[in-house]
Parts: structure tokens; sequence; C-alpha cells
């Protein structure tokens, strides 16, 4: 069965808290690619970016259909593959008991994420991965919007 395959990247600059963005490069099951960015807010985090690259980066895949997810945010992956499922059951808490930070962008992605069979893979940063890369470029095209 075909796939789609995301790549995305969020940006913080010049500073973490600071201006951020997001970026993506999305392939269709057919071969077509689609470059996406945009600018979220003028003082967020790094995994705010992060959240929201995912995010809107589903949002362009169509509900249903198969999702290879790639992304170099640590934050992000192991929050889909690991750590989302013990939130949920526990209040949206962490294991320490805190509240979970960035709730709601960590609601929306799961929402998301669950419309779609997505198969999650981590790819190193700034390593010279072509999509990753670009991935990067158009998250920093975004902060300058």
């Amino acid at each position: 069965m075909s796939q789609w395959k995301i790549w995305c990247d969020g940006a913080c600059a010049p500073t973490n808290p600071g201006p951020c963005a997001w970026g993506a490069v999305i392939e269709s099951p057919d071969g077509g690619r689609m470059e996406h960015c945009g600018f979220i807010q003028p003082m967020g985090t790094n995994n705010i970016a992060e959240l929201t690259a995912a995010i809107e980066s589903l949002r362009k895949v169509p509900a249903g259909a198969q999702v290879v997810l790639c992304s170099d945010s640590q934050y992000t992956l192991k929050g889909l593959g690991e750590w989302l499922p013990g939130w949920i059951r526990k209040g949206w808490r962490t294991a320490s008991g805190s509240p979970v930070l960035n709730k709601e962008l960590w609601q929306a992605l799961h929402q998301e994420y669950a419309a779609r069979k997505v198969k999650l893979e981590w790819v190193r940063g700034h390593n010279g991965h072509p999509e990753n890369e670009l991935a990067d470029r158009l998250a920093n095209r975004g902060l300058r919007r």
C-alpha cells in the first residue's frame, strides 16, 4: 500500500525562547512533493515549533492515510511513541506528577496522529539529510515571514 512521507522541523531563533516557525517537506504516494512553512508566534520555544511542525504536516495528509513522519525532534517522537499513553492515563500528568508542558499542542498532535496510520522515524538533525535540511530551511523561512 502507498504511503505519504513527511519530513518536518521547527525553528526558534535567534533565542530559545524566541520567535518560532515550522517547515515541512511532504511526499505523496504518487511521488509529488510539497513544501510548507509558517510562522507560529513571536515568543515560543523550540519544542512548540517542533510540535507545530508535526501537527501542521499531518493536517496536510488525508485522514486514514499511511504516513512515515520523519523528525529530528526526540521530544516529538518520544512523546508520540512512548510518553503519550501514560500522560493520557494520568490525566495529562508526567511520571513525576507535574502537568504536561504544551498540553494543548500534544492534544492536537494526538488527534492528527490517531486519525492516520503513522510510523515514526528519527533522522539526525543538521547531518546532511536532504529532506531534513530542506525542512530546516523552510522553518527558517517561516521565521522571516
